[in-house]
């Protein structure tokens, strides 16, 4: 009951902003071919009790859209100089609007079927009887079809009767604590074929978000939309709160536009040719949203002509917690995307340039699916320093924890560059190959890193190491101190390194290289949660003067200490200074 009810509130949050603007502009031009051929024609100017009518009842005002009024207090105030209508005043109207579309009239409706039982206020409205009609402190229950409610309140309103077969409605109303103004137009329909299909221009503006929309409006069934619009708004991760989704401080998310053919038939709403950008990032394509499932399956194929990344990886910060953390605690924040729990989601994209860390890529293409609490993510090639990276990422949340699992593959990378951006210090230096295959569970990166197990395997044909080779066999730095030796670097010939990854530990499993006439081998271990490493070099070199039958003499060296900045020892030295 719990997922399902989640389900539904995600789901109305995702409809209730549409619904809400939709009725807005609807609601007091509901019916524009409906006017009545003799209109009323009050000259008083205060109302007469004829002219005032108390609402106690519900009263049907349309078929198509469903649209009752269920209470209020409405009257005739007078008519404007030269005009042939009246000017009303609904006070405290409370409406009840079906977004489910055109109700069938059943025996004993009160409505359009049945004018002469509907009070003489009641039917000016009804029938757009009038030139000025004046709502204040309104209120609208929007109902959608699967019974789900939403309201919005203190309608403040003026609709204008019907000129050159135009009306029109301008006011402002408030919806989840945001208020918003409205102003729209509402044409007679183009094709007597179509009657209930109308030519509908409307804006809405309010602090979170601006929209327009040009083309019509069809209400003979399900309210469709169908035309250009365009959203705005300056901060998306607060438009996400606003509807209580999970977008919460952050770098990323912030201005957002969308521009592009709009539709809105039944449960799904649809973007075509849409112009999106995104934190400066611009994209064309597609977007769909269907909410007719279990889940609501988002659609979307977006190309790029530039994507930085950065502040979406930033962002991970204050995922889930719904509030930023010092960088130093980042780590032990929640990375299992709860959220696909509950959405379905088929999104590809593309762009022509990628930027990460302020470096730039090249193109890149993926593939993200999310289906039952599964995601999975295919990247399909990305340009990488010189090289492509290529690979796919399994997160399946339908555990009790969640479980990962992610191949890969770097193709002819620049490794100095990539191991500078990854882990600020390039410890090789040349063109590599890189292939890993690795699974975990957990939810924090920090857990998650720590129940790392898997395989990789790299591959350097030739390169620079960052050690001095050459003086690796004098003896280090007396007080420990990270030895000068590591700034250096010395040339490598064909290395290839195989680890076995258990629980974020990396065990050397073969690691042979050549450097000059040096041969190279490496036990040990590298941590991958904490950086800290433990690595001994066994380095063999042919008798002095290459001359045959001598023995090969060996140096074995201890590498310990942080990644970036390890201490070096010579085991040799060692023994040596002991003796």
């Amino acid at each position: 009951m719990a997922r399902k009810s989640k389900i539904s509130g995600l789901r109305r949050s995702l409809l209730a902003l549409a619904a809400c603007l939709l009725f807005a502009v609807i609601a007091p031009i509901y019916f524009s071919d409906r006017r009545s051929d003799e209109p009323f024609a009050i000259a008083s100017v205060m109302a007469s009790p004829q002219d005032l009518h108390i609402i106690t009842l519900p009263s049907r005002l349309s078929a198509a859209p469903d649209i009752l009024l269920s209470q209020g207090v409405g009257y005739v105030y007078g008519s404007s100089p030269g005009a042939h209508g009246s000017n009303i005043i609904l006070d405290n109207p409370v409406f009840t609007f079906n977004a489910a579309g055109l109700r069938a009239m059943a025996p004993g409706d009160v409505g359009h079927a049945q004018p002469e039982l509907l009070a003489p206020v009641i039917e000016q409205i009804a029938t757009l009887g009038f030139d000025r009609m004046v709502v204040r402190r309104g209120t609208v229950h929007i109902t959608a079809s699967d019974g789900t409610i939403e309201t919005i309140t203190d309608v403040q309103a003026e609709v204008t009767g019907r000129k050159k077969g135009v009306v029109a409605a301008r006011g402002t109303f408030s919806y989840r604590g945001q208020r918003l103004a409205f102003d729209a137009t509402v044409g007679q329909a183009a094709d007597k074929k179509l009657p209930f299909r109308w030519p509908f221009k409307a804006a809405v503006k309010g602090t979170l978000i601006t929209a327009s929309f040009d083309g019509h409006v069809d209400v003979a069934a399900d309210v469709q939309l169908a035309g250009e619009a365009e959203l705005a708004t300056p901060n998306l991760r607060r438009v996400g709160r606003w509807f209580n989704l999970p977008l919460h401080n952050a770098d990323g998310f912030n201005e957002t536009s969308a521009k592009g053919q709009f539709t809105w038939a039944r449960r799904s709403l649809e973007f075509e040719k849409v112009k999106v950008t995104l934190d400066g990032n611009e994209g064309n394509g597609r977007m769909a949203l269907n909410t007719d499932g279990d889940r609501p399956q988002l659609d979307a194929t977006l190309d790029f002509a530039t994507l930085n990344l950065d502040p979406y990886l930033d962002s991970t910060r204050a995922l889930i917690l719904g509030f930023d953390l010092p960088t130093a605690y980042w780590s032990g924040v929640d990375l299992s995307l709860p959220s696909i729990r509950h959405i379905d989601a088929d999104l590809r994209i593309s762009a022509r340039k990628v930027m990460i860390r302020k470096t730039a890529l090249g193109r890149g293409g993926a593939t993200i699916t999310a289906k039952a609490g599964k995601l999975q993510a295919d990247l399909t090639e990305l340009e990488v320093h010189g090289g492509t990276a290529s690979g796919q990422v399994t997160v399946i949340m339908s555990e009790p924890v969640p479980r990962y699992a992610m191949r890969g593959k770097l193709e002819n990378v620049d490794a100095g560059a990539a191991s500078t951006m990854l882990l600020g210090s390039p410890g090789l230096i040349g063109r590599a190959n890189v292939t890993a295959e690795l699974t975990s569970t957990g939810y924090a990166i920090q857990e998650i890193m720590r129940r790392l197990s898997g395989r990789l395997a790299l591959l350097v044909p030739e390169g620079r190491a960052a050690l001095d080779l050459k003086t690796l066999g004098q003896a280090g730095p007396a007080d420990g101190a990270p030895d000068a030796k590591t700034k250096a670097s010395t040339p490598v010939e064909k290395l290839e390194a195989r680890a076995l990854v258990i629980d974020g530990v990396a065990f050397a499993d073969s690691v042979q290289a050549r450097a000059g006439n040096k041969e190279i081998s490496a036990f040990g271990r590298i941590g991958l949660a904490d950086g800290n490493m433990e690595v001994r070099l066994v380095m063999k070199s042919p008798p002095a003067g290459g001359a045959g039958g001598g023995q090969f003499t060996s140096e074995t060296v201890m590498v310990r200490g942080p990644w970036q900045s390890p201490v070096v020892r010579s085991e040799d030295a060692d023994a040596a200074g002991q003796r």
